[in-house]
């Protein structure tokens, strides 16, 4: 059997881009190297399902009880600008491993390949492997999926363990993620002014993450943000806008604005467009977001991230994360929100069951603070930010934690895992089954 870094370095060179708005759904050859080099040589059931286009497999030992499902995904968002690495060949500078997908979550993938043969040949309860390809677009084909097919193999999962998650913390907490698409007609009205263009950059503290889920308005900047504000309060009008438009819930670095400065008496003719102008006016809303929502550490977060020009539409789209699951309520304010600034248009709105909210005293969560004591790492179940697979399984009552390795730039450029973290996820893993069994 391979080791964790020598499968990781395969699973990285694999180009599991997922973003459907660009047609890009990854292909299964990552599956069918899973399924042939590391569980049917020892012995697992294993078969591959399809749903729109995307792939996932299930690998499994039916044995005792408990029923522990570990759920991971192989896809990733595109690799974006400003890598200094090949970001699908997996490098390795001291500790650090970098290629996309190292941190979310290839590596916490690579290590549950790993104890695949230890499971099998150590432990006595029932194990069920998942592996996705469409996380990143939301789960509903992967994780959606699931639980159907468990529920014909009597597998349902007593304990869900996902290591979709950073930082070697037990994570019993996530908001909900919703996807808001607004296709927006183009409308060029003519004007006497001066054009000019203007570039809004994405600061983030510390340079944690482009990772849409993880932004933080008391502390980061969004491009858009800044833009929306620099137009509004000058009232300019909008010709263009372009950017380093990566995807839905990766933040831009860049967003660069072609505008007009009204000025009727000593103008020349120009043109700008009234509603994409409306649209970018409307941003500056964000940071004041009204739905109801569930306490969160983390509040609601509503930030816009991906630009499409469609000849004769423009295509925004939006990510809100936010405790509550109620699509209603996440429509209703978007609707109000094109009203008052006058914005024609229709919204496509795909949001998820709900959050993920394991309670501190299951079972799981105690077995999982026991493990962790044992291995010296931090005790407490914390809210992350992101949304993972597991809100497919807290919707349905099923305890869930996230555990995952040290690493970083997750969803931007240079992303990477820490290689000695990786086997602190593996002790992690197997200790917390031994002491699931007992």
């Amino acid at each position: 059997m391979n080791s964790y870094v020598e499968i990781l370095k395969k699973l990285i060179s694999y180009q599991t881009v997922n973003n459907p708005v660009e047609q890009q759904i990854p292909k299964k050859d990552v599956l069918n190297y899973i399924k042939e080099d590391i569980f049917s040589p020892l012995g697992y059931e294993v078969f591959m399902y399809e749903s729109n286009g995307y792939w996932s497999l299930i690998a499994y030992l039916k044995r005792n009880k408990p029923n522990i499902l570990f759920i991971g995904h192989c896809d990733v968002v595109p690799p974006g600008p400003d890598w200094i690495t090949n970001p699908f060949k997996l490098t390795i500078k001291e500790d650090k491993a970098y290629g996309r997908g190292a941190a979310d979550m290839k590596g916490a993938v690579s290590v549950m390949l790993d104890l695949a043969e230890e499971i099998h040949n150590k432990t006595k309860s029932s194990v069920v492997f998942a592996i996705n390809l469409d996380e990143e677009s939301g789960g509903n084909d992967g994780a959606g999926k699931l639980t159907s097919y468990l529920e014909k193999l009597d597998l349902i999962p007593d304990y869900v363990i996902n290591g979709d998650a950073n930082g070697l913390q037990i994570v019993n907490k996530r908001r909900n993620p919703f996807a808001i698409t607004l296709n927006v007609p183009k409308t060029k009205i003519k004007i006497k002014g001066r054009k000019e263009t203007r570039s809004f950059k994405t600061d983030i503290a510390g340079k944690r993450t482009m990772h849409a889920a993880y932004f933080m308005r008391d502390i980061d900047i969004h491009a858009a943000d800044k833009a929306s504000a620099f137009l509004k309060e000058n009232q300019f009008k909008a010709n263009r806008i372009q950017g380093t438009f990566v995807k839905n819930n990766v933040l831009p670095s860049e967003i660069k604005v072609d505008y007009i400065i009204p000025d009727e008496e000593d103008g020349e003719n120009q043109e700008y467009d009234e509603n994409l102008t409306n649209f970018l006016y409307s941003v500056a809303e964000f940071s004041n977001i009204d739905v109801p929502s569930d306490p969160s550490d983390y509040g609601i977060n509503l930030t816009f991230n991906y630009y499409k020009d469609k000849k004769e539409e423009h295509m925004f789209q939006m990510d809100l994360r936010i405790m509550s699951k109620s699509h209603e309520d996440v429509r209703s304010y978007f609707e109000k929100l094109i009203k008052q600034y006058a914005i024609p248009g229709d919204i496509e709105l795909k949001g998820s069951l709900g959050p993920v909210n394991t309670p501190e005293d299951s079972l799981l969560i105690i077995k999982a603070i026991e493990t962790a004591r044992a291995l010296q790492l931090s005790e407490k179940p914390i809210e992350m930010g992101g949304a993972t697979d597991s809100r497919f399984f807290s919707a349905l009552n099923i305890p869930a934690i996230e555990f995952g390795p040290l690493g970083g730039n997750v969803h931007g450029s240079n992303e990477y895992v820490e290689i000695n973290s990786l086997q602190m996820v593996r002790d992690f893993y197997f200790k917390l089954i031994k002491n699931l069994e007992e």
